[in-house]
């Protein structure tokens, strides 16, 4: 029996597209995110729906 080969080059594989998208869903949360907080922050103090 021959033992299965395995890269130890030290180099790194290529990005795939499963990568790509994990990094393009990240900034699309991250960017989402910092416009929802800055779109509540027109709105005055934290909680916006209480009645003064």
């Amino acid at each position: 029996m021959s033992t299965p080969s395995s890269d130890k080059s030290g180099r790194k594989s290529p990005l795939n597209i499963y990568t790509v998208m994990l990094m393009l869903s990240f900034i699309a949360l991250t960017t989402g995110s910092i416009l929802l907080f800055m779109e509540l922050q027109r709105y005055g103090s934290w909680p916006q729906w209480t009645i003064k």
